[in-house]
Order: C-alpha cells, then sequence, then structure tokens
C-alpha cells in the first residue's frame, strides 16, 4: 500500500502537520483524541458556533486522511493554540482533502451521516439480513503477492490468523495491521472461489474471524473509522455463517470502538445488542466479557449502581464458564484479566466521580490492578501487564503515593519497548496529567520528560513486514 494512500493506518507518518497535531495533543496538553475533540468543541461552544467535533475527526487529521479542514475547524483549532495545516489548497492540488463541518456520528467513508443509521442497520443485520451493512464494508483491492509466494488456503487463513492474534497480545496493533488487511484481501478471494455449502461455511467463519482482528488490531493503533469497516464485514461473514458467539464478539470490538470515542451509550446499545446472539449460542465467556463493557459504559457515565450490576453479572457469567472458550474470547479468561478490567474500569468512574468517591474508587482501581499483576500467568498479553502498570501508576501519581507510582511508572515505561499501540499512548497521556499534578519532585518531572518522548516516539513495527515472518516461520 501506498504511503499516501489515505486507508493506510500510518499515513499520517508522511504529513507533516498531522504529525505536529499529535505531538501538539499529545505532549503540550496531554489529551486523548476524544478529549481533545471535546476540548475543541468546548471553544465552539463559548463562541456561538455549531461544530461537532470527535474522536474520528482528529484521527482522520492526524493520519493524513483529511490534509485541510474546513475553515471552521481551521478557526476552533488556532483557538486551542493547534498548529496550522501545511499548505492552503491550489485548484490543481489533487492530493488535498478538504471535510466539512460534519456531526458527531458522521461515517464520511459510506455517505451516510447519522450514527443511528449504522445502529439500526446493525440491530436488523442481527436477527435479519446481514446485506444491510454492505454500505459500511471496507475497499480492500485485489490480493497481493505475499507470503512467500504461496497462496493461502483455508487452513492457511486460520493457522496465520491465531498467529497474528498472539502477535497482536504481546506486540500490539502496529505489529499486524497491514498483515492482516493483506491476508484479508486473498481471504475474501478465497471466499469468491467456494464451492460446497461446508468449506464456505467454514471460509465465512475464517475470514469473519481475520477481520474482527483487523478491525481491533486498527482500533488498538488508533484508527477507529477503519476498526469500524472492518468489524462491519466482519459481521457480515459471521452473520452469513450463523456463527453466533462470533456475532457477539463482533459487536463487542464496535462497543470498544465507541468507548475509546468516548461515547459511552452507542457503545452500551452495542455491548447490550451483542447479549442477544452470545445467549443464542449459550456463550457464557462472551456474555460475561459483554457485561464486564457494559459495566465500563456505565462508569464512563458516572452511573455507580449499574456500573456495579454489570460487574456482578459478568461474575455470575465466569463462574459458570466451563472448558470450551472460542479462540476470539479466551483472552479475556487469562489469569487477572478479569481484575485487570475491573481496575480500569474503577479508574473511569473514579474520572466521574468526586470527593471522597473518586478517591475511594481510585484506591479501588489501584487495589485490582495490584491484585491483576500478582495473578500473572504465562501467556497473559504483556499489553494487558503494561496497562495494569499504568493503571496502577496513575491512580498512585493521584493518591500521592509518590514512590509507589514513580516505581510502577518505570515498570511501564520499560514495557512500552515491547508494544505498539495507540491505547498505550492515550494511557500514557492520563499517568502524564496525573504525575504532573502529583508532585515536584525531581524524580517525578524525569518520569514525566521520559512519558513524552515515550509518546511522542514514532512507530516501531517490530514484526514490520510481518508477512515475510509468518510465510518463512
Amino acid at each position: 500500500m501506498d504511503a499516501t494512500d489515505p486507508r493506510d493506518p500510518h499515513a499520517g507518518a508522511t504529513t507533516t502537520w498531522g504529525r505536529r497535531l499529535r505531538s501538539f495533543r499529545r505532549a503540550q496538553l496531554g489529551l486523548s483524541r476524544g478529549d481533545f475533540a471535546e476540548l475543541v468543541n468546548e471553544h465552539a461552544r463559548r463562541l456561538g458556533i455549531n461544530a461537532a467535533c470527535s474522536e474520528r475527526h482528529i484521527a482522520r487529521w492526524e493520519l493524513g486522511e483529511v490534509r485541510r479542514p474546513n475553515k471552521t475547524y481551521r478557526d476552533l483549532l488556532a483557538a486551542v493554540g493547534a498548529p496550522e495545516p501545511d499548505f492552503a489548497p491550489t485548484a490543481t492540488d489533487s492530493n488535498v482533502r478538504s471535510e466539512p463541518v460534519m456531526s458527531c456520528s458522521e461515517d464520511s467513508g459510506t455517505g451516510r451521516t447519522e450514527n443511528s443509521t449504522f445502529l439500526e442497520a446493525l440491530a436488523t443485520a442481527v436477527v435479519g439480513s446481514p446485506d444491510i451493512l454492505l454500505p459500511w464494508l471496507p475497499s480492500l483491492g485485489g490480493p497481493e503477492a505475499v507470503f512467500g509466494g504461496t497462496e493461502p488456503d483455508l487452513d492457511f487463513v486460520r493457522v496465520t490468523t491465531a498467529r497474528l492474534r498472539e502477535i497482536d497480545q504481546r506486540h500490539g496493533g502496529s505489529a499486524i495491521v497491514s498483515a492482516a488487511a493483506s491476508l484479508l484481501k486473498w481471504s475474501t478471494t478465497l471466499l469468491s472461489r467456494c464451492r460446497g455449502q461446508a468449506r464456505e461455511h467454514a471460509m465465512l467463519i475464517a475470514s469473519a474471524d481475520l477481520a474482527r482482528l483487523a478491525g481491533w488490531a486498527s482500533h488498538d493503533i488508533g484508527d477507529q473509522h477503519r476498526a469500524r469497516q472492518f468489524a462491519t464485514m466482519a459481521m457480515v461473514f459471521a452473520r452469513r455463517a450463523g456463527a453466533d458467539s462470533l456475532v457477539a464478539s463482533i459487536l463487542y470490538v464496535l462497543g470498544r470502538i465507541s468507548l475509546i470515542e468516548r461515547d459511552p451509550r452507542t457503545a452500551l446499545r452495542m455491548f447490550q445488542l451483542g447479549q442477544l446472539p452470545a445467549q443464542d449460542a449459550a456463550n457464557g465467556g462472551e456474555s460475561a466479557r459483554l457485561y464486564a463493557n457494559e459495566a465500563w459504559a456505565h462508569a464512563m457515565m458516572n452511573d455507580a449502581g449499574r456500573m456495579r450490576l454489570a460487574l456482578a453479572r459478568a461474575e455470575e457469567e465466569i463462574a459458570r464458564v466451563g472448558d470450551l472458550i472460542d479462540p476470539w474470547t479466551r483472552v479475556f479468561f487469562s489469569p487477572g484479566e478479569f481484575t485487570g478490567m475491573q481496575s480500569v474500569i474503577y479508574n473511569e468512574y473514579a474520572l466521574t466521580a468526586d470527593g471522597n468517591e473518586a478517591e475511594q474508587y481510585t484506591l479501588k482501581a489501584v487495589d485490582s490492578a495490584r491484585a491483576s499483576l500478582a495473578a500473572y500467568a504465562p501467556g497473559r498479553p504483556a499489553r494487558s501487564l503494561l496497562f495494569d502498570n499504568i493503571t496502577l501508576a496513575t491512580g498512585a501519581f493521584r493518591l500521592r503515593q509518590i514512590d509507589e507510582a514513580v516505581e510502577f511508572a518505570g515498570a511501564s515505561l520499560s514495557l512500552t519497548g515491547q508494544v505498539d499501540s495507540g491505547r498505550v499512548a492515550d494511557r500514557l497521556g492520563w499517568m502524564l496529567r496525573a504525575a504532573t499534578l502529583s508532585s515536584p519532585r525531581s524524580d517525578v518531572r524525569d518520569v514525566c520528560q521520559e512519558i513524552r518522548q515515550t509518546i511522542e516516539m514514532p512507530s516501531h513495527q517490530p514484526y514490520s513486514p510481518v508477512e515475510h515472518r509468518l510465510a518463512t516461520a
């Protein structure tokens, strides 16, 4: 894929303004994309401007998909002190893409303008024909001559998807997203050649699992637009195959995309919708994960009662799960994984609470993160361990437990070399904000400086190109 292709998740690396905007957001403001979008919206409200900036807008600007926002957004970005775009458009510059002021739910890649339209189509697809989702599918292009010159078959797709999933869990989405997209081109080509009901069914499930993984990797690197497209493709394949457990897992991915976009209400609808196929599949494991993520959405909305209820339901489902767990759900049952997720949820709620309640849930987040790390067993994703350390350090900084905070911040930073993930950078931004406010100590200042340097470090992609490594493994 060409480096300037807007579908390339690393396209922003060639856009000077995108890099400078990303640097400004992370290093100077210490904000996630969602929080930066809200800062832009806050200035719009103060100025009486009708605009609805979203995490997706910020991602498209930083990734180079849109290299020149319209004048309204340029003025708002200037108002918050952001860098200006590098160049002025000309009538002959065919590479410059401008964008209108869109609602926060607009998906310009599909021509749909309301998030409710996608939700309605998704709900219809879960109980009816998945073909209603076809307008939201990504453009893949034709298959490429990769993977050692050997044309993949069904077994190759299955085995390689499993390997890519392992690499993603150890090293982050950047390590696999290109390989997953390339293999998906082959997978869809193979699917079109399938003859016979059993073979087509198996290829549909393999393609759905792969597309779901491509969506998750895109989500992990911060390209939520592409993540949603891949997840939607996975949904179409899974529904055609009648794979209810996989449908539920894909709705979990779609819900997580909405959570990172700071849209908990949409996320909650996704998770609740996912309970229907999870129950049809009698899959307690998927139900448990969906309930846990419902708790996250409720925490984001400052609803402690429903948060606790959803966590209790998750624990009930976990207690009933046997040994048969689908590969796309298995990581959730790694030792310490659910406890680590609880720490993230408590930390999220602490951000919405006030006074003693905020401190109480920060303590719960720290205790849960510590318990999660203590439950470590070989095979647990390195990314999860990194998240635990970040949550623990962030909470300790807020609680003014500086010695412990510095210790776990150091552990977090030492692990970042193993994991290339946009979500890690966002969480490091939260840790940076907490550390900056915690203490003037010199060691805290040193930690803050190292966090800034880590956030701004270019994507290292430790397994690029993955295709060659997998083909020669």
